[in-house]
């Protein structure tokens, strides 16, 4: 069975319903699913997806069955082979689960095909308008999943949906910090000795939410001061390092956010320097 990191639970163990699942076919989309997950835990969503959650010995049918009833969405990848095999099984649960509620279950996205073949394979499910999706145009197609997610009833067509334009923002804590692909985290104070936008930062002081553990740094600004008053709020989208003296990732936040802050170098040196 696949243990959840620190929990000692296996998948079909866990009680908490996810906010969405991946469905797809592993023969042509695997790719494409494996992109996806990486973007929506960066967002923070808590995804069910079988490249992790089923490992060596899982009753496949019985965990999909748990996957259907316990997230509130299901992103289906439809290509060419999508209605073979299990995936054909999988997608009846989901159109009998989106046909129970007025709220937005399925969100379908074509991979490979057109809508036309669509219609003539599932007229029911053609109905239900997506969006394309291919390995070029990933980060446009989560911000629109993102939003469709968090506003399920305000969001019945993705493609009227406006994406929140994001940034990739690299962060040093000089300390070891308990954090994971996904987890929310605020840099309450930091540093930079450049600017935000091309130097990154180092946190002197941030806030885990999935723990809420508060971490603080060293507060050692040199030639550099702490910023306290413009906190940094967004997901781990990625982890160069994490040991007991340093950990580095990558914090994912609003464009507008950094958008802000200042590009001037000035702004960021300490009183101590002239």
């Amino acid at each position: 069975m696949t243990e959840e990191p620190g929990t000692g639970e296996s998948a079909e163990e866990r009680e908490e319903e996810y906010d969405a699942m991946i469905s797809y076919s592993h023969e042509d989309s695997k790719p494409v699913a494996n992109a996806l997950y990486d973007e929506l835990t960066a967002y923070g969503l808590d995804v069910w997806y079988d490249g992790v959650e089923l490992g060596i010995g899982d009753n496949i049918r019985s965990s999909i069955d748990r996957a259907l009833t316990e997230s509130e969405h299901a992103v289906i990848l439809i290509s060419p082979s999508y209605f073979e095999g299990m995936s054909e099984w999988e997608l009846d649960g989901l159109v009998q689960k989106h046909n129970k509620t007025d709220e937005n279950v399925i969100l379908p996205l074509l991979h490979g095909m057109e809508f036309e073949e669509l219609q003539e394979e599932s007229p029911s499910l053609a109905n239900i308008i997506g969006d394309k999706v291919t390995e070029d145009n990933i980060n446009e197609i989560t911000a629109k999943l993102y939003n469709a997610i968090e506003s399920p009833d305000e969001t019945p067509n993705l493609d009227d949906v406006e994406g929140v334009d994001r940034v990739e923002l690299d962060v040093t804590m000089e300390d070891f910090v308990d954090i994971s692909k996904g987890s929310k985290v605020t840099v309450e104070e930091w540093r930079t000795s450049g600017t935000p936008h091309t130097a990154g930062v180092t946190a002197v002081e941030l806030t885990v939410e999935d723990s809420g553990l508060t971490y603080t740094g060293s507060n050692f600004v040199g030639t550099t001061k702490v910023i306290k008053d413009k906190p940094l709020e967004g997901h781990v989208s990625d982890i160069d390092e994490k040991s007991a003296g340093n950990t580095e990732f990558t914090l994912r936040l609003p464009q507008a956010r950094l958008d802000k802050l200042s590009d001037d170098r000035d702004d960021y040196k300490s009183g101590l320097v002239g």
